[in-house]
């Protein structure tokens, strides 16, 4: 799909979902109309409201927590392909319960990463809340539930050590902050997403995410704490100056669209994973044995990104100076 098409389609998705949601949340309503378009599909607001009411109505067991609304769209999308929902469902509910189990506790959050718990889930969930405890340990201001999808997301191999992996997200959080990047949660995410390509530090992946940011920097493009957890996904792509172009101009052209008039910074994330999704489809980018598709870390993320703390101006550096 080229640009223009893909931007004609978005645009069209975009007012569907405008006109089912009431046009209330800018961000819901674009991460929406980016998952569609990108899959080739066209938003049904009855498909979407048939998977809403099975979600709350699963029969005897159902879910711990109340969703939040942004998080009920995203996750009846998430549930949207499945061919046998209530057994997905039903799934999730018995995931979350073996994270319960671990001593997670209650929240969407816990919701969200039962979503990712892979099979062994008793052995997975513990090796998730083990490297949570070590996060915890290194920063226990910072890491927080929003951290829990990502530590279960992190520990599907079952020969990742917790200990260190956590002290690789430490070093690669201290080293980011070195080079200028903000700290806070945003910066903790990035940090966790580069322990995929190895649990060990590695100087070179650090440098790449930095030139990264700065080449985005160099071509005009505003990087805030936002982008920062996408930054670590052009990485693991292994995203070249030429994508690097194009991902610049399709966010430019985005930017200049009405949709994202009050959403501007969401035109480089939407930009990102389509050009990523383009580069995937023509060849295998890394081989990641945890990561079935480097797609899902688009989910992991946009599952997560609307609903991390925010701290007030000020706040971050009397956090950072605990740390």
């Amino acid at each position: 799909m080229n640009d223009e098409q893909f931007i004609k389609n978005l645009i069209d998705n975009y007012n569907r979902i405008f006109n089912y949601t009431g046009g209330h949340d800018s961000q819901l309503m674009l991460s929406l109309a980016c998952k569609y378009t990108l899959d080739k599909k066209q938003f049904s607001g009855v498909a979407l409201e048939k998977i809403l009411e099975q979600i709350q109505n699963t029969g005897e067991k159902t879910l711990p927590v109340q969703l939040e609304s942004k998080t009920s769209y995203k996750l009846a999308y998430h549930l949207l392909g499945q061919e046998n929902l209530n057994k997905e469902i039903q799934r999730i509910i018995a995931n979350d319960a073996t994270l319960r189990k671990v001593k997670f506790k209650k929240s969407m959050y816990r919701i969200l990463g039962a979503l990712f718990l892979q099979q062994n889930q008793l052995e997975h969930a513990q090796r998730a809340k083990r490297l949570f405890d070590e996060m915890n340990r290194n920063q226990r201001i910072l890491t927080a539930k929003e951290d829990i999808p990502y530590v279960v997301f992190l520990t599907t191999n079952a020969n990742e050590q917790p200990k260190n992996q956590a002290a690789t997200i430490m070093s690669y959080y201290s080293n980011l902050r070195n080079n200028h990047f903000t700290i806070g949660n945003h910066l903790q995410a990035l940090a966790q997403i580069m322990t995929l390509y190895s649990s060990d530090y590695n100087k070179v992946l650090l440098q790449y995410v930095v030139k990264i940011r700065e080449k985005l920097i160099e071509r005009g493009v505003k990087v805030k704490k936002l982008h920062y957890p996408y930054l670590g996904v052009l990485a693991l792509a292994a995203t070249d100056e030429s994508k690097m172009d194009e991902i610049v101009s399709l966010t430019n052209h985005l930017m200049k669209e009405k949709i994202f008039k009050n959403a501007k910074d969401y035109a480089l994330i939407v930009a990102i994973q389509k050009i990523v999704q383009d580069v995937l489809k023509v060849q295998d980018i890394i081989d990641i044995a945890s990561l079935n598709n480097l797609l899902e870390l688009f989910d992991l993320v946009e599952l997560v990104l609307d609903f991390g703390p925010s701290f007030p101006s000020g706040i971050s550096d009397v956090i950072d100076f605990f740390n």
